[in-house]
């Protein structure tokens, strides 16, 4: 048999590795809110979720679709807001792994667990199957890498307090009372 899959590099994981092997670049019409860009403009300033019946109206509008049927399925939602989440492409900070990968399994051997079936089952697991780990979440209540980057992007350095931020950008912010 034959079909069409939608195929979407900035919008997940498995379709991000599919194209980057096909050489197809990743593509993303969406801004951080979840709304389509001018890249889109039919659909600009639309969420992508309630984007969905007008898209499948116009292409049926236009005679392109075959057939559409609806299927039920869970959908991720943001267990804090009900929304619905979107994967997204995003730039982002990783430590690599695969070089530590080695020591930290050996290391773990040697760690006193409690309980002890840890550091072979559920956290042992994780260190052989460890992959380079993304360290730099974006989301609004995540913590902030105390990062600053130069204008001219070539110097990179961890901040130590807000003062040392001062002096290195000449911006001051407010400290958090929380």
């Amino acid at each position: 048999s034959t079909g069409i899959v939608h195929t979407a590099p900035a919008h997940g994981e498995e379709d991000y590795a599919v194209c980057q092997k096909a050489g197809i670049d990743l593509v993303d019409a969406t801004d951080e809110e979840g709304k389509f860009t001018d890249a889109v403009p039919e659909y600009q300033g639309i969420n992508f979720k309630e984007a969905d019946k007008l898209v499948v109206r116009d292409l049926k509008a236009r005679g392109s679709i075959f057939r559409h049927d609806t299927f039920t399925h869970n959908y991720p939602y943001c267990w804090r807001s009900d929304t619905p989440l979107m994967n997204k492409a995003i730039s982002t900070w990783f430590v690599k792994l695969e070089p530590l990968k080695k020591n930290l399994v050996e290391n773990n051997k040697t760690t006193h667990w409690v309980p002890e079936a840890l550091r072979d089952g559920r956290f042992g697991n994780w260190l052989e199957n460890a992959r380079d780990w993304n360290i730099s979440r974006n989301r609004f209540w995540g913590t902030p890498l105390p990062l600053w980057r130069s204008e001219d992007k070539e110097e990179l350095m961890c901040i130590g307090s807000v003062e040392e931020l001062f002096k290195l950008s000449g911006v001051r912010v407010a400290r958090s009372e929380e």
